[in-house]
């Protein structure tokens, strides 16, 4: 599956991709009233691990980790034979149904600069584990051609449903890469302008 990276955040995504990774956010909105209007619904954070080639990168590793409001009401409500325990068979079934809507969305991920968008390839769709109670999802991506020394990573949902920011460090600790994070302010759908974080990578002394 080959993905055009959003140049132009102001794009209409298909009504279903209002309940992005759907049981955390839409528990959310049922359960919670007093929040109907409110967004974002839920606020995930990320860390990004360049995948690499002779210091250039041929790819990007994300993993996302759902708040801990999203985690419980994910886990309780895939639990679908009601034994207490997240199972695997529960955790990729998950997966699976969120993969689909995201990728519809090219998993809200855009690299390179605005005026230089780079195309990706999805290589490993979402899969999902718990640790600590919490909910995380991870994805790959592979560049058509390696990237030297540096790439702009930029995880944005324009409907404003889910936040995205990274984690600190952006970057897994002791990996080959650093990582830093820029404010950048982008248009949302009916929700006004937003500033988000944007990661520049950088990979072998760039």
């Amino acid at each position: 599956m080959q993905l055009d990276c959003i140049k132009n955040f102001r794009w209409r995504a298909p009504g279903g991709l209002r309940v992005t990774l759907a049981t955390a956010a839409l528990a959310l909105a049922l359960l919670l009233p007093a929040l109907a209007s409110a967004h974002p619904h839920a606020r995930f954070t990320y860390q990004l691990e360049p995948i690499l080639s002779a210091d250039a990168i041929t790819g990007l590793r994300v993993r996302w980790q759902l708040d801990p409001i999203s985690s419980l009401m994910v886990l309780r409500g895939i639990d679908f034979n009601r034994n207490g325990v997240t199972d695997p068979e529960e955790l990729a079934a998950f997966a699976r149904q969120n993969d689909a809507l995201v990728a519809a969305a090219g998993y809200f991920l855009a690299l390179g600069d605005a005026e230089q968008a780079l195309t990706f390839s999805v290589t490993q769709g979402l899969s999902a584990l718990v640790l600590g109670q919490r909910i995380h999802l991870e994805f790959e991506v592979a560049l058509p051609a390696p990237r030297p020394g540096a790439l702009t990573v930029r995880l944005f949902d324009p409907t404003w449903y889910v936040a995205l920011s990274p984690d600190e460090p952006a970057v897994p600790p002791g990996h080959a890469c650093t990582g830093t994070t820029e404010a950048q302010v982008l248009e949302t759908q009916g929700w006004g302008t937003q500033t988000i974080p944007v990661v520049r990578l950088r990979c072998g002394g760039a």
